[in-house]
């Protein structure tokens, strides 16, 4: 009987969280189609193309990149599967966007929370953005110029 209660727990909290993520994932979707309708994306591509180009990404990159570091990972990575459904970022584009995204995800609520426990916002900002960047582009230099299989 416990297990019986053990699984049916376990498929309520699992459906939860589906929904949970479903509330996420499907208003992004539509906010996504809603801003390539608008050309809103093209608007937010040009005022980043130039550290775009640093790290050697496209600027189809520009939208998840952005929206995983100011909203966090969830949302970045909702916008990251779409763009790779649709074809506009390549495999090595999502490993660094995933590289950049690992350290400098969410920065306005993780500085926020930081903040609370007496951490120098300016300083997580600045660090988590130089590293970002800096790893980023090196990963970058490495998987075009020493990778055997280029990704």
């Amino acid at each position: 009987m416990e297990l019986l209660l053990l699984v049916l727990d376990t498929i309520a909290s699992t459906l939860l969280n589906i929904g949970r993520l479903a509330l996420i994932l499907i208003p992004v979707v539509i906010l996504i189609e809603l801003a390539r309708h608008y050309r809103i994306i093209e608007k937010i591509t040009g005022s980043v193309r130039g550290p775009l180009k640093f790290l050697t990404l496209p600027p189809e990159a520009a939208f998840p990149l952005l929206g995983g570091m100011f909203f966090g990972i969830v949302l970045g990575s909702a916008l990251i599967i779409d763009y790779a459904r649709e074809g506009y970022l390549k495999k090595r584009d999502l490993l660094l966007i995933g590289i950049f995204l690992s350290i400098s995800h969410s920065i306005i609520e993780d500085t926020f929370i930081f903040t609370v426990f007496g951490a120098n916002p300016l300083i997580l900002l600045g660090t988590r953005t130089i590293l970002a960047i800096l790893i980023t582009r090196i990963a970058a230099y490495f998987i075009d110029n020493f990778s055997a299989k280029k990704v």
